[in-house]
């Protein structure tokens, strides 16, 4: 069997989510100045096949190949596997729940999802890295470990597109877990602010997605702009998304983007080193700060919406409104409603590895 090439675009998280997390630390990550580390030996026990998938499947029926791809998690028990693969195409998408079995080097996988079917068959393989920074998937489980799967799919349409045939690859994408340090840079003034984001992935259930919850830092001369907060988002595959909200001022954040340069070998190895990548053309951090503001003074004209975290500021449904005493009825006219205005403070691009010499 030829060796299969992973697609290796990634898609930094947008302003759902410094919310969500993943951000961080699911999907393969190019190298980022640091050199690779030393691979151990395999892992042949039960659960090697557990983690962080991403799939790529491309459709060679088709008068023109496409590309399409899957994310999700699985968890290996004996020679069974289960788990939710999210699948993403141009007519059809959602999750659906993989079955299988694992048996030596052979892997079969069936995705069922409402419109669609998907069955996977191939084997175990050795991941490694092209010339040009994508990850590739070669037959053999090699030093390495069996830090990849590929072979051949069927996907029946019962509803949602049509049926096609292909090949496929996946790479098992290591835990967003640990420190990684970087730069963010301001698109409007390409200002560079150092920073640095602890993350660590939750259990995997078998779910399309996994918790990733952490701090992110800004470093020495950073951008005020850069908050320091607690993190929480998910991770599927390469895409992670994470969302802040931090400080006194209530700074929330976004980020979305995802990973590349790390594939996992089942023994535990590490290709290359992880990156968070934030510079692709979908990908961004976004950070907006809402500052309390006098709301019933006017003197400030970007002072119009409410605080809703005030519950002078919420009206009560039940009470009846007094001309004679105002603050009688919670709501936006009540003396007591404070406001809140918005700064859209920060918005870029930026890479965070563990090294840091991204």
């Amino acid at each position: 069997m030829r060796p299969a090439i992973a697609n290796r675009p990634f898609t930094i998280i947008s302003a759902v989510a410094l919310i969500g997390a993943g951000l961080i630390g699911a999907g393969l990550f190019t190298g980022c100045g640091g050199s690779s580390s030393k691979s151990s030996s395999p892992a042949n026990g039960a659960g090697a096949l557990s983690g962080n998938w991403q799939v790529s499947l491309t459709n060679t029926s088709a008068s023109t190949p496409v590309v399409s791809t899957e994310s999700g998690f699985l968890v290996q028990s004996g020679k069974q596997l289960n788990g939710t693969l999210t699948f993403q195409s141009k007519t059809c998408s959602g999750a659906g729940v993989a079955t299988g079995t694992a048996d030596g080097s052979a892997v079969a996988l069936n995705v069922n999802q409402p419109g669609l079917g998907i069955q996977l068959t191939g084997d175990t393989g050795t991941a490694s890295v092209d010339g040009t920074g994508a990850a590739v998937c070669s037959t053999g489980n090699g030093s390495s470990g069996r830090s990849c799967l590929m072979g051949n799919y069927a996907l029946l349409a019962s509803g949602c597109g049509n049926s096609e045939t292909g090949t496929w690859s996946a790479f098992h994408i290591a835990s967003l877990s640990g420190t990684m340090n970087g730069a963010l840079t301001q698109n409007s003034t390409g200002v560079t602010s150092p920073a640095s984001v602890t993350l660590q992935q939750g259990t995997n259930s078998g779910g399309a997605s996994a918790q990733v919850t952490g701090t992110l830092t800004p470093g020495i001369g950073a951008s005020a702009c850069i908050p320091s907060g607690q993190v929480s988002g998910q991770v599927s595959g390469n895409s992670v998304i994470l969302a802040v909200v931090a400080g006194p001022d209530n700074t929330i954040g976004t980020i979305k983007g995802q990973i590349q340069g790390v594939w996992l070998p089942l023994g535990n190895g590490v290709l290359t080193e992880p990156m968070l990548d934030f510079t692709a053309k979908t990908s961004s951090y976004n950070f907006s700060v809402f500052k309390k503001c006098n709301l019933q003074s006017g003197a400030d004209p970007d002072c119009l919406t409410p605080d809703l975290n005030n519950p002078e500021c919420v009206v009560d449904p039940a009470c009846t409104p007094d001309p004679l005493d105002p603050p009688k009825c919670p709501g936006p006219t009540n003396p007591k409603c404070t406001g809140v205005k918005l700064s859209n403070c920060e918005a870029g691009k930026g890479t965070l590895c563990q090294s840091g010499a991204c």
